[in-house]
C-alpha cells in the first residue's frame, strides 16, 4: 500500500490535485478592513493581534450561514441590535477562544505540516465530486463561506492542531477497561418493577375548598395569574417565491435572453493533454530523441513514465482547463501545437515531455444545455419585477382605505388571512418576524382602525396587516381565576390525602401483608432509555432489593397520580463489544468538549485579553 501511495505522489493526475491546494498556500485574500483606523486589532492575546480584517471576514460568514438556515425569517431578526451585538460578540469570543489554544498548542509544541492539512482537503467529502476532489466544488464552497484558500487553509491547520491538543489531554484522562465496565453496567442497568396507581380525580371532585383559602391563594400566588396582551390580526404575505409559482416562462423568452446574455453561458477553454514524465534530463533526451526518430508517443510513454496512473493510458492526462496544472507545464503546453510535442521541460524537480492531443476554444453552451437554468432565471426575474408591482399595489391601496385589507389584496390576486388570538411569545409563524412583532403591539396599531406599513421580512418578501382586536396585559381577577384555584387546591388536598394513604398500605407491605396493594402493571426500565423521566427519576433511586425482598416506594407519576413502586430485580447493564466502543467514543467524546471548556476556562483566566471596544461602539453606532 504504502509503495502504491509513492508511485502515486509522483502522479501529474496527483500534482494537479495537489498543487490546486499548494497554491492556495501562497495566495492571500485582498479585502477592507473593518474600520480604517490606526489600531487593526479587534482583539489582542497576549499581545498577539486578531485583525480586524479577521473579525470581518468571519462575521459575514457566520452571518451568511445564519441567513441561509433561518431563510425568510433571517431579515427581520437581522435588523435587531441584539442580534447582531451578539452575534460580534459570539464571533470575537470565539476568535479569541481559538487563538488561546493555538498558543497553547504551540507552548506543547504541537503542529501540522502543509502536506497533512493538503490531504484533510483533499479527502473532505464535501470538497468531492465522485468520490473525487472537486477544484471547482472546493473554490465555490469557499466563495460561498467569503473565505480565500489560505484562510480555509489555515482553518484547516488549526483543526488538526486542537485535534492533536485535544488527543494529548485524553490521553491523560483515559477510562481503563474497569472503569468502562463499570459505566456500561450503570448506564444501561436494567430495573424490573411493578406498579400500582391510584388516580386521584375522583378524589379531588369531592374536595371542599373554602372562599377564605381561595383567596389567601390568590394573594399569595397574584404573579400566576398575570395574563399577557394579546392581539388579533389580519394580513397579507406578498412573496416573490409564491409569486413564481404562478408565473410560466415561454421558449420565446428563453431563446431570447439567452441571445441576449450569451456571455454568461461560455464553456471553459480547455486542453487534452498527454506526457510522459522521468526522473533525469538524460531520460528526458533519450526519449525525445526517440519520438524525433518516429517512435509512438503512447507506447514510449507506458514504457518509460514514472507517473503510473497516466502511463497505462499513454500518459494521457484527459482534458484539463487553466489553473490546474503547475504554471510551468502550462505555459509549455499553451505554446505547442496540437498533435506536437514539446522538448523536455522541467517542472517540480522532474523532467517532461508534453503532447497536445486537442485544444477546445471557450465556445458558448449550447441552449438546449442551458435551457432549464435560463428558464429559472427568466421565471425569477419576472417574479421580481410582478413582487415589486404586487407589493407597491397593495401598500398604496392599504394606505387609501384604512377600513380594511380586503380592497388591497385584490390589488394583488392575493388572500387576506386572519389569525385567533396570540401573545408576544406565541406569533404565529407567518408573522413570526421581530420588526413585525414591534409593529403589532405597538400603541397606534393596537387600537384598530388601521392598517400597518408595508414591512420587509425578508429578501422580497413583505407583509401588511391590521390588528383588529386587543387585549391589554393585566392580571386575572379573583373572580375571574376562582376556579383554577379551586381545581388545583381540590388536587393538591387530594394528593395528600392519597398519598398518605398508600403510605400506609406499602407501610404494610413491608411488614409481610402482600395483599395489601395490589400491583397491576409489570416493567422494565433501562436507565439509558427513559421514557417516563418523572417516573424513572424514582425508580432509579430507590435502595436494591435485599436477599430477594423487594424494595418499595410511594411516589407520583408524571399525571400527577399516586404510584406505589415494588423494585423486584436490578441487572446490571451489558453491551456487545461493538455497541461498547460506540458508547465509549460518545462518551469521550463528551469528555473531550468538557475538557475544551475547562481548558479554555483556564487559559482565560490567566491571558491578558485586550478587545477593541471601540470598534464594537462604532459598530453598534
Amino acid at each position: 500500500m504504502m509503495e502504491k501511495l509513492r508511485g502515486y505522489t509522483h502522479s501529474m493526475v496527483w500534482k494537479v490535485l495537489m498543487s490546486v491546494i499548494a497554491i492556495s498556500f501562497v495566495l492571500s485574500g485582498v479585502a477592507g478592513y473593518l474600520i480604517s483606523r490606526q489600531n487593526t486589532s479587534a482583539a489582542t492575546v497576549n499581545g498577539v493581534e486578531i485583525s480586524q480584517r479577521l473579525f470581518q471576514q468571519q462575521y459575514q460568514s457566520q452571518y451568511q450561514q445564519l441567513a441561509m438556515q433561518m431563510g425568510d425569517k433571517f431579515a427581520a431578526v437581522a435588523d435587531s441590535a441584539e442580534f447582531t451585538n451578539g452575534l460580534r460578540h459570539s464571533v470575537l469570543d470565539r476568535l479569541i477562544d481559538d487563538e488561546l489554544l493555538r498558543q497553547y498548542s504551540k507552548e506543547l509544541g504541537l503542529g501540522v505540516g502543509d502536506e497533512a492539512i493538503k490531504q484533510a482537503i483533499v479527502m473532505n467529502p464535501v470538497f468531492q465530486k465522485d468520490g473525487q476532489f472537486d477544484n471547482a466544488v472546493y473554490q465555490q464552497l469557499l466563495a460561498n463561506n467569503n473565505l480565500t484558500p489560505d484562510q480555509y487553509a489555515e482553518i484547516v491547520r488549526q483543526d488538526l492542531v486542537l485535534s492533536q491538543l485535544m488527543g494529548s489531554l485524553l490521553a491523560s484522562d483515559f477510562l481503563t477497561e474497569a472503569q468502562q465496565q463499570q459505566f456500561v453496567k450503570l448506564f444501561f442497568q436494567k430495573r424490573n418493577v411493578r406498579l400500582a396507581t391510584f388516580p386521584v380525580a375522583d378524589l379531588a371532585a369531592k374536595q371542599t375548598i373554602s372562599d377564605q383559602e381561595i383567596e389567601k391563594y390568590y394573594n399569595d400566588h397574584k404573579a400566576a395569574f398575570a395574563t399577557p396582551e394579546l392581539v388579533k390580526v389580519q394580513y397579507i404575505d406578498v412573496n416573490k417565491d409564491n409569486l413564481a409559482k404562478e408565473l410560466k416562462v415561454s421558449d420565446v423568452e428563453v431563446a431570447q435572453y439567452y441571445q441576449d446574455n450569451k456571455s454568461q453561458f461560455m464553456g471553459q477553454a480547455k486542453q487534452h493533454i498527454a506526457h510522459i514524465q522521468v526522473n533525469t534530463q538524460a531520460e528526458a533526451d533519450d526519449i525525445y530523441n526517440k519520438l524525433q526518430q518516429g517512435a509512438d508517443f503512447a507506447e514510449l510513454a507506458k514504457k518509460y513514465s514514472i507517473d503510473r496512473l497516466t502511463a497505462v493510458n499513454g500518459g494521457d492526462l484527459s482534458w484539463v482547463v487553466a489553473g490546474q496544472l503547475p504554471k510551468a507545464f502550462e505555459t509549455v503546453a499553451d505554446n505547442t501545437a496540437v498533435g506536437a510535442y514539446s522538448k523536455p521541460t522541467k517542472v517540480d524537480d522532474k523532467y517532461h515531455i508534453i503532447k497536445v492531443l486537442a485544444r477546445n476554444k471557450a465556445t458558448v453552451l449550447p441552449l438546449e444545455e442551458v435551457k432549464s437554468r435560463i428558464t429559472d432565471l427568466v421565471r425569477q426575474d419576472l417574479a421580481e419585477r410582478k413582487y415589486f408591482s404586487v407589493e407597491k399595489a397593495v401598500a398604496d391601496k392599504a394606505f387609501e382605505d384604512q377600513s380594511g385589507l380586503v380592497n388591497a389584496a385584490k390589488e394583488g390576486n392575493l388572500t387576506v388571512e386572519e389569525t385567533s388570538y396570540f401573545a408576544r411569545d406565541d406569533v404565529p409563524a407567518a408573522l413570526n418576524f421581530s420588526n413585525v412583532i414591534t409593529e403589532m403591539f405597538s400603541p397606534e396599531l393596537v387600537q384598530g382602525g388601521m392598517n400597518s406599513q408595508m414591512i420587509s421580512v425578508g429578501e422580497n418578501h413583505s407583509i401588511i396587516f391590521r390588528v383588529v382586536d386587543y387585549k391589554a396585559a393585566g392580571t386575572k381577577s379573583l373572580a375571574e381565576a376562582k376556579m383554577q384555584i379551586t381545581t388545583l387546591l381540590q388536587r393538591e388536598k387530594a394528593e395528600n390525602i392519597e398519598l398518605d394513604r398508600v403510605k400506609a398500605l406499602v407501610a404494610k407491605l413491608q411488614a409481610g401483608d402482600n395483599s395489601a396493594v395490589e400491583f397491576k402493571q409489570n416493567l422494565t426500565t433501562v436507565y439509558a432509555e427513559s421514557k417516563n423521566p418523572a417516573l424513572d427519576k424514582q425508580i432509579f433511586a430507590m435502595p436494591l432489593p435485599v436477599d430477594g425482598k423487594p424494595s418499595y416506594h410511594v411516589g407520583i407519576d408524571q399525571n400527577g397520580d399516586i404510584v406505589a413502586i415494588a423494585l423486584d430485580k436490578v441487572e446490571d447493564g451489558q453491551l456487545s463489544a461493538e455497541q461498547q466502543k460506540v458508547f465509549i467514543s460518545q462518551l469521550m467524546q463528551f469528555r473531550v468538549n468538557d475538557l475544551q471548556a475547562t481548558l479554555l476556562k483556564a487559559l482565560r483566566e490567566k491571558a491578558k485579553i485586550e478587545i477593541n471596544q471601540e470598534m464594537l461602539d462604532q459598530l453598534q453606532e
